[in-house]
C-alpha cells in the first residue's frame, strides 16, 4: 500500500488521471481520512485556481481597506 508521503507526492497526476497508481491510491484513501482531506483541498484549489483570470486586477490590501470605509461610511450617512 502507499504511503502518505507516496499520496501526497502523486496526489496531482491522480486528480489528473494520469498515475499508473489508480487502485493503489484509492484504496489508500479509503482508508486514510487526512491524505483524502489533502486530495479534496488540493482539488478545491484547482479549481478555484482555474477560475481565476491573469487579465484580473490584483487590488492593493489599501485599496481594498479604502473602499471598504467608503462603503461603511455611505451606509452609517444613509442610516442617520
Amino acid at each position: 500500500m502507499l504511503s502518505c508521503k507516496q499520496v501526497a507526492t502523486i496526489a496531482s497526476d491522480y486528480l489528473d488521471n494520469n498515475t499508473p497508481l489508480k487502485w493503489q491510491m484509492r484504496l489508500h484513501l479509503l482508508m486514510c481520512a487526512n491524505c483524502r482531506r489533502f486530495v479534496r483541498h488540493l482539488e478545491i484549489t484547482r479549481e478555484v485556481s482555474a477560475r481565476i483570470t491573469t487579465n484580473e486586477t490584483i487590488q492593493d490590501a489599501e485599496v481594498v481597506w479604502g473602499n471598504l470605509q467608503t462603503r461603511l461610511n455611505k451606509e452609517r450617512q444613509s442610516n442617520e
